[in-house]
């Protein structure tokens, strides 16, 4: 019986942590080239993930963090399974900034942070 309620447990943690989804839209605050971007955790846990994943690390860069369910639409390019290096971890990073960069995130995405680069259908 014991058992039975540790496997009912974990599945249901397993459910709301998938219901729960995790998501920060970060957007600069400042006078240079704007930047915004949304990273939607996979795996990361979730303290990790908004204290130091969602804390974007610029010299001489000020940006606005915003927490979300889910990332919003309307991104030219989205790396799907991102990881950084040494980390096993996972996250999706959409880009909204400025379609020319596609070329470079894309290859950045694949080749460093081991991804799938796609890009969404117009909305």
């Amino acid at each position: 019986m014991r058992s039975c309620s540790f496997f009912f447990a974990l599945a249901l943690s397993a459910i709301s942590s998938h219901a729960l989804a995790q998501a920060c839209v970060i957007t600069s605050s400042d006078k240079e080239l704007p930047i915004r971007m949304c990273q939607q955790n996979i795996s990361i846990p979730e303290t990790l993930f908004t204290s130091s994943f969602c804390q974007p690390q610029i010299p001489d860069r000020s940006f606005n963090i915003d927490f979300v369910r889910n990332c919003p639409s309307g991104a030219y390019g989205i790396c799907r399974g991102a990881k950084a290096e040494g980390i096993a971890y996972e996250q999706s990073i959409h880009y909204y900034s400025d379609a020319a960069d596609a070329p470079v995130l894309a290859a950045y995405c694949e080749k460093i942070s081991k991804g799938t680069w796609l890009e969404p259908e117009a909305e």
